[in-house]
């Protein structure tokens, strides 16, 4: 066989490849199971897309245990724990990205995560498109480490950044149109600014919560440790406490 037949040959393979796995990351989702409320630290939350993934409050943490493919990827939906926050909010919570299998081992399949979101409730289930932001950690595209993302109208973009823990705690704040997207070490006493996205098209109420996902077939569990949303009166409470 020719050098030249082998590189065609190459070429329709990975082709095949790229459309499969583009069908496989595009497709449409089905339509949703109904949302159920959830008892988390005295307050009623709200789980998003209940069919994907299982819940399990233990005391002041959630686990999430992610049971299919499910994705915070264009316009694509994972699962969600939220409540509904209006004006300018800091939600914070202590993230660990395991594997479900082994959960004290850090996640290895691909591209799984889980982390915060603030997120117009106007998307793909109510015939929309997705508009969020959101910091998570766990396997990113790049490897173990934390990903910032934005989505506008279901166009997504990321910033992923290697670290050497699937662990962390989390913060996004909002300030006006502005949302600050920060990271910690667990139990280090500074914030460390990741992203900061300008959104003025997103609506005064969000949902804002922890969120889970993964591109293919996930070995995932999140622990969330205390979550929680407060006022944010302005940039200086983004980085306190």
């Amino acid at each position: 066989m020719s050098r030249r037949r082998i590189l065609i040959g190459g070429a329709v393979t990975l082709l095949a490849v790229v459309i499969v796995a583009a069908y496989w990351f595009l497709r449409p989702q089905a339509p949703p199971e109904p949302a159920q409320p959830l008892a988390y630290a005295g307050q009623t939350w709200t789980v998003f897309r209940p069919e994907v993934f299982d819940v399990v409050v233990e005391g002041n943490r959630m686990r999430l245990t992610l049971h299919r493919v499910a994705r915070w990827a264009g316009n694509g939906q994972g699962g969600l724990v939220y409540q509904e926050a209006s004006g300018d909010f800091r939600l914070t919570a202590t993230v660990r990205a395991r594997r479900a299998s082994d959960p004290t081992q850090t996640v290895s399949s691909i591209v799984s995560l889980g982390g915060l979101t603030a997120r117009n409730p106007a998307g793909a289930d109510q015939g929309g498109r997705e508009n969020y932001v959101h910091i998570v950690v766990g396997n990113t595209p790049s490897g173990v480490g934390v990903e910032t993302k934005t989505t506008v109208e279901g166009a997504t973009s990321y910033e992923a950044v290697p670290d050497a823990s699937g662990d962390a705690e989390l913060r996004i704040c909002r300030i006006g149109s502005n949302f600050h997207l920060y990271k910690r070490s667990v139990g280090a006493t500074t914030w460390v600014l990741a992203a900061t996205y300008e959104r003025p098209d997103l609506p005064e109420r969000l949902q804002v919560g922890a969120n889970i996902y993964s591109v293919l077939n996930p070995d995932l569990q999140v622990l969330i440790e205390d979550l929680r949303v407060e006022a944010a009166p302005d940039k200086a409470a983004c980085e306190q406490g």
